[in-house]
């Protein structure tokens, strides 16, 4: 593969600052939902993380099509360690981290989170020959997801602590004997600072020639975000495709990060170690997807394999309502990763084709500011305390799986144009 060591230095760097993410962005809420109990707090708090993201998101994708995105994640990494570090500091001078402070970790991950991924995949698609977009996709699809929700995973495990012999019964011998203490949450802030360090040395040494000429756009930022919008504008049925395909992860965020805590611990009245082991399968089911994707859906058939990803998860989070039973929701939840995993890389895989990289980042930002206005209406609805509880959490799992049925029908619907869709220059 051509800049084969590049592109394997920028997957080791993005799986190590992905586990940093992966511990703050579902640690933080488990730690309001499951630790101190304030969930609807932290619904607020992730709210206005949102509605921040949505125009931080615009701005993003302007960025990243103007500058290097190499230097783009270095300095990422040094605005995550310098915040993630002082606040470890302070709760370890202190022996306490108020709920504020734990509030803003979330928050300025979120930020990077935004502009990290869309500029991931732009500069994979800079440094990749067309013919390896399917492969290169897959690989991200299969680090990334495992190192995001595996580290949420150990990170609510750090927060409660585990014991091995409640999983016993389970078949699972091999645990009884384990047990890990929690660790305070400023502790596990000081795991994830030193994660970006790691991940800063990966990427500086990474040194790649783009396969083609970069068209770097020097225009004002108006301008710029004028032809992102004017891609669109002509494209219709790709636009259409982009936020389409991006529902199911937006029923994954919103149930990872605020559904899923509460539905662990109302619903199923489990602890955060389910809620730990859950995202163990979801990652379990993305490695297997990032594996068997590319090779069991061929590039010709994409459009099928997205439509059908799309119902099947919808059908899992009825199934996840149909019982209490705490090995159907890791069941569940390793099916829901498959899915997901599986339609990143299709997605990912078509965008690549059918977008210049040139407009990639500002063209991804819009994606990602829909996405996050839909996230916006869902998370007002799903803070009112009305869905807290124990008979009406059921409520929003439907309208998450509602939102999956819609992006599968509606690609249905779109199918024989996308078919027709011409390839990128």
């Amino acid at each position: 593969m051509k800049n084969g060591k590049p592109i394997y230095l920028l997957l080791i760097a993005n799986a190590i600052s992905g586990v940093s993410q992966g511990i703050t962005m579902l640690a933080v809420p488990w730690y309001f939902a499951g630790i101190i109990h304030r969930e609807d707090l932290f619904g607020i708090i992730y709210f206005a993380v949102t509605f921040i993201s949505l125009f931080w998101g615009v701005y993003a994708g302007t960025l990243i099509d103007r500058h290097d995105r190499k230097k783009i994640f270095l300095i990422l990494n040094v605005v995550g360690f310098t915040v993630l570090a002082g606040l470890s500091t302070y709760g370890f001078i202190y022996k306490e981290l108020p709920w504020y402070l734990v509030a803003s970790a979330f928050g300025m991950t979120a930020l990077i989170y935004n502009i990290h991924f869309p500029n991931l995949y732009a500069y994979a698609q800079e440094i990749t020959p067309k013919e390896e977009y399917s492969r290169i996709t897959s690989l991200l699809e299969i680090q990334g997801q495992i190192s995001f929700t595996l580290a949420g995973g150990i990170g609510a495990i750090l927060l409660n602590g585990f014991e091995g012999a409640q999983f016993a019964g389970w078949g699972m011998g091999f645990l009884k004997d384990v047990r890990i203490a929690p660790l305070t949450i400023y502790e596990i802030f000081s795991i994830d600072a030193a994660t970006y360090v790691a991940a800063f040395i990966m990427i500086y040494f990474i040194k790649a020639m783009p396969v083609s000429e970069k068209k770097v756009d020097t225009s004002k930022l108006r301008e710029r975000l004028t032809t992102g919008i004017n891609f669109l504008r002509n494209d219709k049925v790709v636009f259409r495709f982009g936020n389409l395909t991006l529902l199911v992860f937006l029923t994954v965020i919103l149930f990872g990060t605020y559904v899923g805590p509460i539905f662990v611990d109302k619903f199923l009245n489990a602890s955060g170690n389910v809620y730990a082991l859950s995202e163990m399968f979801f990652s379990a089911g993305a490695l297997l997807a990032g594996f068997l994707t590319s090779m069991v859906i061929k590039e010709n058939n994409n459009l099928k394999g997205l439509i059908i990803l799309c119902a099947v998860s919808g059908c899992m989070y009825l199934t996840m309502l149909t019982g209490k039973s705490t090995m159907l929701f890791l069941l569940v939840n390793f099916v829901i990763g498959i899915c997901n995993s599986g339609v990143r890389i299709l997605r990912i895989t078509y965008l690549f084709h059918h977008i210049p990289n040139h407009v990639l980042g500002r063209v991804s930002s819009i994606f990602f500011v829909t996405n996050v206005a839909f996230r916006l209406i869902l998370i007002g609805l799903f803070t009112a305390p009305f869905f807290h509880t124990a008979d009406m959490i059921f409520i929003p799992v439907v309208i998450l799986a509602g939102i999956c049925f819609v992006g599968s029908f509606w690609l249905l619907k779109d199918y024989s144009k996308l078919l027709k869709q011409p390839a990128s220059a």
